[in-house]
């Protein structure tokens, strides 16, 4: 009988989160999980089928950790199905960012503490996490390597590990059932493209200075910082040109700030659409200066693809960085020593930068991210005792207003 997962969902679009999800339905339908999607707000079905769909499924993991975990947590219980909630960013600072009250805060606490299992996408957003909790639960860190095993600790108390998002080039790991995916055509994981900077060194000789595209990928939103790119923009010669895709609330003011770069054809503002590998291969450089991340995957993504990611020094990016990258990351977290920091990481060799690409990207596979989560979930299941209810689909997700169906 094939193992049956439920993923409680709320995402939808594109976006990191989105992209981890898609990549997690691809990695689990690999080890022979199948995986069923259930959205827990718009499009939400009504209790009765969500009960029926967690009773059929052996083990329920939310998408995020906020909306989804209380749904993952509540059908957990009344289908007595082992729950997972998905962190993925910096809980602590999350929060303070949208002004939580105490009462939100204990209630994240209280839904957290009842899950059977916590994971969070990097050890950044896992000390985040724990910052939040306190003193409540038990806490016992789990490398990435032994994630698998976390489920060890599974007794009706608190367990966490830290699985870390894995470094993917766009589009070769789409969960097939996805809009707009592209055709999947290997589950191993893929080699790094050669070094962009290596492909585009500027000729030693000429007359004008050859462009130096740089690009960001990202909500123009106020935990971004977007605005801090055309600074740091200002900072760096005229060769220089920064392509922003993405859009958000952001976007009138940086076509205020940024008129000037504008007229000059430096900035390039391309709104939101589909990044692909060529989007990033375009560029020498893509660039972060977020006030708070968990573990992006438009780093990861740009460093599949060959480009190197230089970023301000936040938590995340100095546990992606410092082991094989330090030079990537700026001393501060200025606009100048941002723009420092770029000109330094494209002046070392292309051997050099290959070199930190394959170490950086090696650290993060796809393949040990598909193995540690199917680890887990399979200790989780075996601990758990959940048997569902066979392979097919959930009756109940196709019967959302039949007559029987309770609200």
């Amino acid at each position: 009988m094939k193992r049956h997962v439920l993923l409680l969902t709320e995402e939808s679009g594109v976006g990191g989160v989105q992209t981890t999800l898609n990549l997690l339905t691809t990695a689990l339908a690999a080890h022979g999980w199948q995986v069923t999607r259930l959205p827990v707000r718009q499009g939400r079905h009504s209790l009765w089928a969500c009960w029926q769909a967690a009773r059929q499924a052996q083990v329920l993991v939310a998408s995020n950790n906020f909306w989804p975990s209380y749904w993952a947590v509540a059908l957990g219980w009344l289908s007595g199905r082992p729950s997972v909630v998905w962190v993925h960013g910096p809980l602590n600072e999350v929060l303070r960012q949208a002004g939580a009250s105490r009462r939100k805060t204990r209630w994240l606490q209280t839904v957290y503490r009842l899950a059977s299992q916590v994971v969070c996408a990097s050890q950044t957003s896992l000390d985040s996490f724990k910052q939040v909790m306190g003193q409540v639960g038990q806490f016992g860190h789990v490398r990435q390597a032994d994630a698998g095993h976390a489920c060890g600790a599974w007794d009706g108390g608190q367990a966490v590990c830290v699985i870390r998002n894995p470094a993917v080039v766009p589009g070769t790991h789409e969960d097939p059932s996805a809009p707009d995916a592209a055709p999947a055509t290997s589950h191993a994981p893929a080699p790094v493209t050669e070094c962009a900077t290596a492909r585009s060194q500027p000729p030693q000789s000429g007359v004008s200075d050859p462009v130096i595209p740089l690009g960001f990928v990202g909500r123009l939103s106020p935990e971004k910082q977007p605005l801090q790119l055309i600074a740091m923009l200002q900072h760096l010669p005229a060769a220089y040109q920064l392509h922003v895709v993405g859009d958000g609330e952001l976007m009138g003011a940086m076509q205020r700030a940024g008129q000037t770069v504008l007229a000059q054809g430096r900035l390039h503002l391309h709104g939101q659409h589909t990044v692909r590998a060529q989007t990033y291969r375009a560029w020498r450089a893509t660039v972060l200066c977020s006030l708070y991340e968990g573990y992006p995957m438009t780093a990861l993504e740009s460093l599949a693809c060959g480009v190197p990611c230089v970023s301000t020094p936040i938590p995340a990016m100095q546990e992606m960085l410092v082991p094989h990258a330090p030079l990537w990351l700026a001393h501060d977290h200025s606009a100048l020593a941002l723009a420092d920091a770029v000109q330094a990481c494209l002046a070392q060799s292309p051997e050099a930068l290959q070199a930190q690409l394959q170490a950086t990207v090696a650290a993060h596979g796809f393949e040990a991210f598909a193995q540690d989560w199917d680890r887990l979930l399979s200790r989780l299941v075996q601990r758990g005792g959940g048997q569902g209810a066979g392979p097919d689909k959930p009756s109940g997700l196709n019967d959302a207003h039949d007559p029987k169906a309770k609200p």
